[in-house]
């Protein structure tokens, strides 16, 4: 665990998070393709206007997007940028994207509830998933991040590494390892975790 310039960077980032759409995030863009869903994932436009989808119907999403799994089943999203992106049970993600002078865009997921996966083998892409206790940040990696309470997040990398972030401190998490956030307080020191649960829900929607 240490402490660095990226633990304030998401301490402005968790302020800027009350506000739907904060100041260098884009809307009305393209974000990516809903490919599938186990249930009924509900996408919600900036307009308010909400799609269902059902199945392996495939739907067009864009900058500012609420996608939200009511009750049982998940969606597998695939971003702009070739990002992998799955909704567990009873989820729901807001979909960003950040521009920064001189660097690349980043791929922003704001976690607003349940758990959500991604797998991204693009180095050269930056993905975050943003949650109100902290912010998990990475290029190449497969992780999941999940919100288990308003106060409480966990980050646990599957494949490669990630950053996970709290206003206090960064966590480097690293395959087969869990760090936890607490509202208030430093990211836990990563531990091992057993990685099955997440791969046995994630997974099997790449093959649909």
């Amino acid at each position: 665990m240490r402490m660095t310039g990226r633990a304030s960077q998401v301490a402005l980032t968790l302020a800027l998070l009350a506000s739907p759409a904060a100041p260098g995030f884009a809307q009305s863009f393209p974000a990516g393709t809903a490919k599938s869903a186990t249930g009924t994932l509900v996408v919600v436009r900036t307009d308010g206007v909400e799609t269902r989808l059902q199945g392996r119907r495939t739907l067009s999403l864009y900058e500012g997007d609420v996608l939200r799994i009511d009750g049982q089943g998940e969606a597998l999203v695939e971003t702009e940028e070739g990002i992998q992106v799955a909704l567990a049970a009873d989820s729901a993600v807001r979909i960003l994207l950040r521009w920064e002078k001189g660097k690349a865009a980043t791929r922003i997921l704001r976690l607003e509830r349940g758990e959500v996966w991604v797998r991204n083998d693009n180095a050269q892409r930056a993905v975050e998933i943003e949650t109100p206790v902290g912010t998990l940040s990475a290029r190449a990696v497969e992780a999941s991040v999940r919100l288990v309470a308003s106060d409480e997040a966990v980050a646990t990398v599957v494949r490669d590494a990630a950053d996970f972030s709290t206003p206090l401190s960064t966590c480097q998490v690293r395959a087969g390892t869990v760090s936890y956030g607490y509202r208030g307080k430093a990211c836990t020191e990563p531990a091992v975790a057993d990685v099955k649960r997440i791969i046995g829900w994630s997974h099997p929607l790449l093959l649909r």
